[in-house]
């Protein structure tokens, strides 16, 4: 597998279940995000309303299963309108390179992967930020190059804030529960099931240059 290949198990899901494709899925995250900080502004006892509490959904409030991604990231007028635009931009930037399908794909697999946790833990998602996160870092593993409008003004480098995200991943996995620390590996084993392949070609690739040239100079 070269550079940023599709692993084959996606390829082969591409192939057996190309229906499963939701053309500009960032419609519909737009909507569910808008909607839901439109609930929340009017009225906060809606952020308990949209988590995703297991023992709610068992009592027959399924709609959760869904409607956790519509928890806001803020609730401020102008934090919702920056995080809805930067939710555009990166779901867009993924769409147009990797297709509907596997940004359909990528989508499910990190819903699926929040849901299971949180029943398998029995733990309460009430802000979804690490969803949010491993769609921003697809995008800047894809484009590491490409400047991005921070607050629309600011250009910074895609891979500048994507090493700002890990540093401050790996202060959360430090500090945090140990069931915080299971849920980010829950939440980003996402990333590496699509990423991970490529990542480990990169890693091999640059071990060998390294040891081709620390050889050399043996000689």
């Amino acid at each position: 597998m070269h550079s940023l290949e599709t692993p084959r198990w996606i390829r082969f899901l591409e192939r057996k279940i190309p229906f499963l494709a939701v053309p500009q899925i960032v419609i519909l995250l737009l909507t569910l995000q808008g909607a839901g900080s439109l609930f929340v502004m009017i009225d906060p006892i809606w952020i308990q309303r949209l988590s995703l509490e297991p023992a709610q959904v068992l009592k027959g409030e399924f709609w959760r299963l869904i409607m956790f991604l519509a928890l806001p990231l803020s609730t401020s007028p102008i934090w919702i309108f920056f995080s809805l635009w930067f939710l555009y931009f990166v779901v867009t930037a993924i769409e147009n390179e990797w297709g509907a399908f596997k940004t359909t794909l990528y989508v499910l697999v990190s819903v699926l992967l929040t849901i299971a946790f949180s029943f398998a833990f029995q733990y309460p998602i009430r802000q979804i930020s690490g969803f949010e996160s491993t769609l921003f870092l697809a995008a800047a593993t894809l484009f590491p190059e490409m400047d991005v409008q921070l607050f629309m003004v600011v250009p910074v480098k895609m891979k500048w804030l994507a090493n700002l995200t890990l540093i401050f991943l790996l202060y959360q996995f430090a500090i945090g529960h140990w069931t915080d620390r299971f849920y980010l590996l829950a939440i980003y084993s996402n990333y590496f099931l699509f990423f991970g392949p490529a990542l480990f070609y990169r890693v091999k690739q640059f071990y060998r240059k390294w040891k081709f040239k620390y050889l050399n100079k043996l000689d």
